[in-house]
């Protein structure tokens, strides 16, 4: 999965300015992408320049021109070649599981805390995407995206019961 892959399939639903796939980016896919504001602007001149994509310049009066985004055939086909593609490995990256296995120094009320801290954060995970999610199932949802963040729900809900067990086993 690369950044061009991403903004392919985000152009691929609509047309969009570079803020509304940043936007996108920051709060609909930053729980399996790790995408940032300066990856986007290269990604999309590239893109132009490979006819993937074509842009649109909205004159505005007052403040800058607007540039719109959107796929054209041929970056449709790379979209569909990238979905049929084989899916590469997960690559997991956890400051907390790496605090948790170097942890073997810490006393237990420090590990409680750890543990502790890490399950009031899922907590706040958890209701933050369930707000999301109804908020963007008002604003229209795909059957995908859906089950994208249903699958979230679930690792952060497994997660978390997974650690109130260790919790409860340290305090015991």
């Amino acid at each position: 999965m690369q950044g061009r892959d991403i903004v392919l399939g985000i152009l691929g639903e609509s047309k969009r300015t570079g803020y509304e796939i940043n936007d996108i980016l920051k709060n609909r896919l930053s729980y399996f992408f790790d995408g940032t504001y300066g990856m986007i602007y290269p990604t999309l001149r590239k893109l132009e320049s490979e006819g993937m994509i074509s842009k649109e310049v909205i004159v505005q009066v007052g403040k800058p021109n607007k540039n719109l985004y959107s796929l054209t055939e041929q970056g449709r086909e790379e979209l569909h070649a990238y979905l049929e593609s084989d899916v590469d490995d997960e690559i997991f990256k956890s400051d907390f599981l790496m605090r948790l296995f170097f942890g073997y120094d810490l006393d237990d009320d420090k590990l409680t805390r750890l543990l502790e801290r890490e399950i009031e954060r899922k907590d706040e995970k958890i209701q933050t995407l369930t707000d999301n999610l109804r908020i963007w199932k008002e604003n229209g949802l795909t059957r995908t995206q859906e089950m994208t963040i249903e699958y979230g729900l679930a690792q952060y809900d497994a997660t978390k019961k997974v650690l109130e067990k260790q919790l409860k086993e340290l305090k015991s």
